[in-house]
């Protein structure tokens, strides 16, 4: 007569094993969505970048004092509030006047910005955002100037 494992032995053996493998899925499955969500999250403000849009609503430029002062209007056209970065003002022979701004333009609002320290002469400018590709550009044309 042979003797085997005990239905007993051989039940405990297969639900070990079957909780060593339930285990193991379950720490690669945690480290797998883990690492799609810090993808996901990363994307969030490229994608929130791609539905951005804002526009000049209005300008003056005053200069009756030297230098002067730029006062603009911004229009946030969508949702996504948007951090103004930079001012670069155009003046002929190619110099560039590059002024920081800190303005939050928050969604589908007007925001009214005033710049001191404008040279007169400029030709145009350009507002950039923290979204790469999301800027408007403006003429001395488009802005009222008082003298």
């Amino acid at each position: 007569m042979r003797k085997g494992i005990s239905p007993l032995v051989a039940a405990v053996i297969l639900i070990a094993a079957t909780m060593s493998i339930a285990g193991i899925l379950t720490f690669w499955a945690t480290g797998f969505v883990r690492e799609r969500l810090d993808v996901a999250g990363n994307t969030t403000d490229e994608t929130n970048c791609l539905a951005a849009q804002f526009r000049l609503y209005s300008g003056t430029f005053d200069n009756s004092t030297s230098p002067g002062t730029l006062y603009l209007i911004l229009e946030n056209q969508r949702s996504i509030d948007l951090s103004l970065t930079n001012l670069y003002l155009f003046y002929p022979n190619n110099i560039l006047q590059d002024i920081t701004l800190t303005e939050t333009l928050l969604g589908n609002k007007l925001k009214s910005i005033t710049i001191s320290n404008v040279n007169s002469g400029f030709s145009g400018g350009k507002i950039k955002t923290n979204c790469p590709d999301i800027d408007v550009d403006f003429t001395i044309s488009q802005l009222s100037v008082t003298s």
